[in-house]
């Protein structure tokens, strides 16, 4: 039985259709309106007209890869206190310190970091109960 929906909106931006599939399916089991973008164009996008309350943020991507979108997300006044968590399995020093500089709140490793524990995460940044 699905829980009830919150009234919290997580934009994932993912290209991968299995992430997809994984991670949308747990947050909308768990409650959480579920927004997809299948790249960093149409996460920005989507950020801007969808005003998520957290952007989950896949960091290799073609067409533009999640450091760049999250660049230009911290530099769109629509977008830039959107709470924005790199969720990706390329785990690398400089990359997690580049995000963290640009204003991301999190860098997770999917390898690590299981869906449910996701969850826990976002309701805790989002004060869920």
């Amino acid at each position: 039985m699905a829980k009830p929906k919150l009234s919290k909106k997580i934009l994932l931006v993912e290209d991968d259709p299995d992430q997809i599939y994984l991670y949308s399916t747990k947050l909308e089991l768990e409650g959480f309106q579920v927004v997809i973008a299948k790249n960093g164009r149409e996460g920005i996008e989507k950020a801007k007209s969808e005003k998520p309350n957290l952007i989950l943020l896949d960091l290799i991507m073609e067409e533009m890869d999640g450091i760049e979108a999250l660049e230009i997300l911290k530099n769109t006044n629509e977008a830039k206190t959107i709470p924005t968590i790199l969720l990706t399995n390329l785990i690398k020093k400089d990359l997690m310190d580049k995000a963290e500089k640009l204003g991301a709140i999190g860098f997770w490793s999917k390898s690590e970091v299981l869906p449910r524990e996701i969850v826990s995460r976002i309701k805790t940044i989002l004060r869920i109960k």
